[in-house]
């Protein structure tokens, strides 16, 4: 077993430590004898059978004081170090990580304290990132089951109405049923967020990495929401380069960073406000604008799931998901995407990096 188990290093200092004990017994148990030898040799000491059994007694007595250190060195650098271990082992198991391992060895030991504390670390952040993300599952749900539960009281309540025949005129039948259908429309399009939101965690949802040329993508998104732009009144100023800015990227994903920050520019703010698209020749992109500051207590959650102004929620601008998807998207693409606050003379900007 200890040929098996004992490390290298400690194998050597026991190795050592036993030999050097032999070595001091034989040397004082050899001088000894020497001594008597002499004496008896000089006709001064006469060895007996008494003395001689003194003699091993002697002997007996001087191999256990010199081995009193050797016990000290296996308590001291492997009965004390294991307990330690032990010690701390058992509280992670009990996913408690309040303590390290602290000892002092020069041998396979202290690699072992270093590698059990720096497992117990990672374990720990495990853990708690596991937490998190639990955290934020149920939060995502809660959220989505209140952003879900007003457009489906309004259905309930106008579907009622009609059901009832509390609505007599065709007019006011129809503006019901547009408003039934527009709820309809929200709870579908914030589903659809949902599930693309989740698919992005699965392990299934494999990204189509080709060369995309990036400038054009992020024009073609504009265009599409160009009248939009125009209907809110708000100004454009448009700054992409003229020549191909090629990454490897999944273009359907990357299109969808994009839409979401140019629909987050009209869904939070009013019209004539000023909006800036720009895009650095090395492919990362700044949407910026001087509308609406966004409020310090939402600036830092601001890429959590649902999370948006007061406003907002109760206007039903926006589904909550918008960010905290496209972050979802860039971190796929080993990027990132940050919120700017003050950007030249823009109120604030998100900056995507890839």
């Amino acid at each position: 077993m200890i040929e098996i188990f004992m490390p290298r290093k400690l194998k050597f200092q026991v190795l050592l430590f036993m030999t050097f004990n032999v070595i001091l017994w034989f040397v004082i148990s050899d001088s000894a004898m020497g001594i008597l030898d002499v004496l008896e040799a000089r006709n001064i000491y006469s060895m007996t059978k008494k003395s001689y059994s003194l003699f091993i007694l002697f002997q007996a007595l001087l191999y256990v004081l010199v081995n009193i250190p050797f016990v000290f060195f296996l308590i001291n650098h492997i009965d004390k170090p294991v307990q330690k271990i032990l010690k701390v082992l058992n509280l992670i198991k009990e996913e408690d990580f309040s303590e390290q391992i602290e000892f002092c060895a020069t041998n396979e030991f202290d690699e072992i304290k270093n590698s059990i504390n720096v497992m117990s670390q990672e374990l720990e952040k495990s853990i708690r990132l596991r937490e998190k993300i639990e955290n934020q599952r149920i939060m995502l749900f809660a959220n989505m089951a209140h952003d879900l539960k007003t457009p489906i009281t309004s259905i309930q309540g106008y579907s009622q109405a009609l059901a009832d025949g509390i609505v007599t005129s065709e007019e006011k039948a129809g503006e019901y049923i547009k408003t039934i259908y527009a709820k309809s429309q929200s709870m579908n399009d914030l589903i659809e967020r949902m599930f693309e939101y989740v698919k992005l965690d699965s392990r299934e949802n494999i990204l189509h990495f080709e060369k995309t040329n990036l400038a054009e993508l992020l024009r073609n998104c504009i265009a599409s929401s160009y009248s939009e732009f125009e209907e809110k009144h708000i100004e454009l100023e448009i700054q992409i380069p003229d020549e191909c800015v090629l990454r490897e990227v999944d273009s359907v994903e990357i299109k969808r960073v994009f839409t979401n920050l140019l629909n987050n520019v009209l869904a939070h703010n009013d019209g004539g406000i000023r909006c800036l698209v720009k895009m650095e020749k090395d492919g990362s992109v700044i949407v910026a604008d001087s509308g609406d500051r966004i409020p310090e207590q939402v600036e830092s959650q601001l890429f959590l799931p649902f999370v948006k102004g007061d406003d907002s929620r109760k206007s039903g601008k926006g589904s909550g998901l918008g960010l905290s998807l496209s972050q979802k998207i860039m971190e796929r693409h080993s990027g990132k995407i940050s919120y700017i606050k003050n950007y030249m003379e823009y109120t604030k900007a998100f900056y995507v990096k890839f």
